[in-house]
């Protein structure tokens, strides 16, 4: 009997679900089911082709339908999953007018997320469809959305950027590559908090004014001004209470995603503490035979065991390698947890962590020592070495190595791998600060900055420095 496998979600996600599910069961007839008129691509390079580094939206997709006919995949895109009948096992779905079904023995949801909108007066369009945003205001999830911001964005306009996380730096550094007068709005006290501390969250922002960037940080967007079209956000200075109005030709929300749960809580499928899907190891939802993958879902930091929400590609790629597997017949299982081991590089500077944040093991019940360096990528005597600061975060007992965070202009973002290995192999710092790294004069220098980092926090360990 041929096995029929459903996915639905085209996304990196459900598409590479597809490629495993192929290679683990060559006869199984497997479909994907996609709203958007694009097979999969790349949403983490959608900043790039609003700034024109990337010539074409057309070169952001990674699997085009002639690959996945040639892997017997079949794809409906333009489609609408509209509801599951888990006791029949039969997917209904809706391409424009036209409406069907699916039957399946394995059904992979690989929905994702939608950008969402904070409660700011005026944002949406006034009579328009429920969450339509007004005209001049976007957010960044779609290849249209990417179009829509270019088409405003050009030489000479003004553009506020509401929310200073990595989609919001990213698109802020698009917009000012094409010579847009850029401003960011941030609500908490400093930029890419969710992925750094503090002190290495400065250094970010430092480059941003750099750039000739403005950044407002602990300002709270209440309204969008503006009849026909967007021109203006007003904000709260959170502290003082005082109103700012910035002007804007274009508008763009970067406040966050929340992942796509109505059609697995249709399905029955649970829903956890952060209101996502709840997977096990297999990515296999409560519900026999239903698995669910990436933005969608939660599964557990591996340091503090508690339930994460990643809205990594990389983590969405690895839950559909084994989901596909799982769902074709075969048996594979993800690590007890994900490290969410992240990296960006907007205006120069290079950022790249892994592990929780030191607030974040905080309010799980660690205060860890803590290693912080100052170095640099090559020899003192090599032309060329660039400033690196790299920031290790261990437990106090036991030096096990929970976080690591690495700021710099180059080299950082492999070196953040190396940190990944260690916390994945439960390694101490006093382990990794004895690791024998490569050394070349125009490559590395002699001691690598995360072992020189590591021995620091193995020093305070010694002398019995409490943690910071």
């Amino acid at each position: 009997m041929v096995r029929r496998i459903v996915i639905v979600g085209g996304g990196c996600g459900g598409a590479t679900a597809a490629q495993f599910a192929r290679k683990t069961d060559r006869t199984a007839e497997i479909t994907i089911i996609e709203r958007e008129p694009y097979p999969q691509y790349s949403r983490c390079g959608l900043p790039y082709g609003i700034s024109g580094i990337i010539p074409d939206f057309a070169n952001l997709i990674e699997a085009p339908e002639e690959r996945l006919k040639k892997n017997r995949i079949g794809l409906h895109l333009g489609t609408e999953a509209t509801s599951v009948d888990k006791v029949n096992r039969v997917v209904h779905a809706k391409t424009g007018d036209k409406a069907f079904e699916l039957p399946y023995d394995s059904l992979i949801l690989a929905t994702g997320a939608k950008a969402t909108v904070p409660p700011i007066k005026g944002a949406l369009k006034e009579g328009g469809k429920p969450g339509e945003l007004k005209p001049g205001v976007f957010v960044l999830r779609t290849i249209e959305d990417a179009r829509g911001i270019q088409s405003l964005g050009h030489k000479g306009k003004r553009a506020v950027v509401v929310g200073a996380g990595l989609v919001g730096l990213e698109v802020a550094e698009a917009l000012m590559v094409r010579g847009c007068k850029v401003t960011i709005v941030e609500f908490l006290h400093n930029c890419i908090l969710a992925m750094v501390d503090e002190d290495m969250a400065q250094m970010m922002a430092d480059a941003i004014a750099k750039h000739g960037v403005k950044l407002f940080t602990n300002y709270q967007a209440t309204e969008i001004l503006g009849e026909e079209k967007a021109n203006c956000v007003v904000a709260n200075e959170r502290s003082t209470g005082e109103e700012r109005t910035f002007y804007a030709d274009l508008i763009v929300i970067a406040t966050g995603q929340r992942g796509e749960t109505e059609l697995s809580k249709q399905a029955g499928c649970s829903v956890g503490v952060t209101r996502q899907i709840t997977v096990d190891d297999r990515c296999e939802t409560c519900e026999k035979g239903i698995y669910a993958i990436g933005d969608c879902t939660e599964y557990p930091d591996l340091v503090t065991g508690k339930p994460y929400v990643s809205g990594l590609g990389t983590i969405a790629v690895k839950m559909a390698m084994v989901a596909g597997v799982n769902a074709a017949g075969g048996d594979e299982s993800l690590p007890k947890g994900f490290l969410i081991t992240r990296a960006t590089e907007p205006f120069g500077c290079q950022v790249a962590a892994v592990g929780p944040t030191t607030p974040q093991l905080e309010a799980a019940g660690v205060k860890p020592v803590i290693g912080k360096v100052r170095s640099f990528t090559l020899p003192d005597y090599y032309p060329g070495r660039k400033e690196i600061f790299v920031k290790v975060m261990a437990h106090p007992q036991t030096g096990k190595i929970l976080g690591a965070q690495i700021v710099g202009e180059d080299r950082v973002h492999m070196r953040i791998n190396a940190f990944a290995v260690a916390i994945q192999a439960g390694m101490t710092v006093q382990e990794l600060a004895k690791l024998e790294t490569a050394y070349c004069p125009p490559a590395a220098p002699t001691v690598d900055p995360i072992t020189i980092a590591c021995e620091a926090a193995k020093l305070k360990m010694a002398r019995g420095v409490r943690p910071a």
